[in-house]
C-alpha cells in the first residue's frame, strides 16, 4: 500500500505543476490522476511513431523527448518537451495518425491519458472532465496560432531569399 500510495502523490505533485491543469482544484487533480498510467520511456526509446494511430495523450513529468520529422533523409526537430509539457491531445480528441515520432532524448517518466481512460473520464465524472476540455482545447488552439505563425514566417524568409537571387 505504501507504495501504490507514494506513487499516488507523485502523480499528484507532478499534476500540480503542469499549466494544462492549472484550472483544477487538489481534490480535482486527485480525482483525474485515478485516469492516468505512468509511461516509462528509456533513452532512445521511441514512445510514437509518426502515422501511427494515436490514442493517448503524455505528460512529461521527468525527462527529455523531442518531436521529429524525417524531411529528405534527415532528421528534423520539431519540439523538445520536458518536466510538464504535454502532447498527444489532438490524437486524444480525434485518434487520428501521429503526426510526428516521439524519441527520448534521455530515462523519461510520462503519464498517459488513453483515448479509453479519457472516454470513461468523460462518462463517469463531466464536472471534472469539462474543464480539462476546456484546457485541451485552449492547448490546441495556440499550437495552431504557432504554427500559422511559423508557416507565415517560412512564406516570408523563403519570398525575402528570392528577392537575393
Amino acid at each position: 500500500m505504501g507504495t501504490m500510495e507514494s506513487n499516488s502523490n507523485a502523480t499528484l505533485k507532478a499534476l500540480q505543476g503542469i499549466k494544462l491543469f492549472a484550472g483544477l482544484g487538489a481534490d480535482q487533480l486527485e480525482s483525474f490522476a485515478r485516469y492516468l498510467e505512468p509511461v516509462k520511456v528509456p533513452q532512445f526509446g521511441n514512445l510514437v511513431r509518426k502515422g501511427q494511430h494515436g490514442d493517448a495523450m503524455y505528460v512529461v513529468v521527468d525527462g527529455e523527448l523531442r518531436a521529429l520529422t524525417i524531411i529528405e533523409g534527415k532528421e528534423s526537430i520539431l519540439a523538445t518537451m520536458g518536466s510538464g509539457d504535454c502532447f498527444g491531445e489532438i490524437s486524444l480528441l480525434d485518434q487520428g495518425p501521429r503526426s510526428a515520432d516521439v524519441v527520448a532524448n534521455r530515462d523519461s517518466t510520462l503519464l498517459k491519458l488513453s483515448n479509453a481512460s479519457f472516454e470513461r473520464l468523460v462518462r463517469e465524472a463531466p464536472a471534472l472532465a469539462m474543464p480539462f476540455v476546456l484546457a485541451l482545447s485552449r492547448q490546441a488552439v495556440q499550437r495552431v496560432r504557432q504554427a500559422t505563425k511559423r508557416y507565415e514566417d517560412s512564406i516570408q524568409f523563403i519570398r525575402s531569399a528570392k528577392g537575393f537571387s
